[in-house]
């Protein structure tokens, strides 16, 4: 069974007509993966690997929790770690590491909110 990693309560103060973007950038070596995001009165916009989409505006965001499902599997047999970052806008947000001995293939899930500055 694949280890979970959640990371609860993330907040990201926005402006109502803000556009805000997702980010998701691999840091180790031989990272595949795929990041989806629930938001069924949006759509739920897709990333594969490292790559970067549009989320939202502040207003849309707002009064909701987003969450932000990674799926993740490292197949470098030289590489110890995975390791992988998150950011809204260009402002980190997560940055998640584990040892391959611990999970290979992890899950991580991000809830965020977004309240007004």
């Amino acid at each position: 069974m694949r280890k979970t990693y959640r990371y609860r309560d993330l907040s990201y103060p926005v402006e109502d007509s803000t556009e805000v973007f997702l980010t998701v950038t691999y840091i180790s070596d031989g990272n595949l993966g795929k990041t989806l995001v629930y938001q069924p009165h949006l759509g739920n916009p897709e990333i594969e690997n490292s790559g970067t989409v549009s989320i939202g505006t502040g207003a849309q965001l707002r009064g909701r929790i987003t969450i932000c499902l990674t799926e993740i599997a490292n197949l470098n047999p030289n590489e110890d770690e995975i390791s992988l970052s998150f950011s809204l806008n260009d402002t980190p947000l997560v940055a998640h590491h584990n040892d391959k001995s611990e999970e290979n293939n992890p899950t991580i899930v991000l809830f965020i909110r977004f309240p007004k500055p």
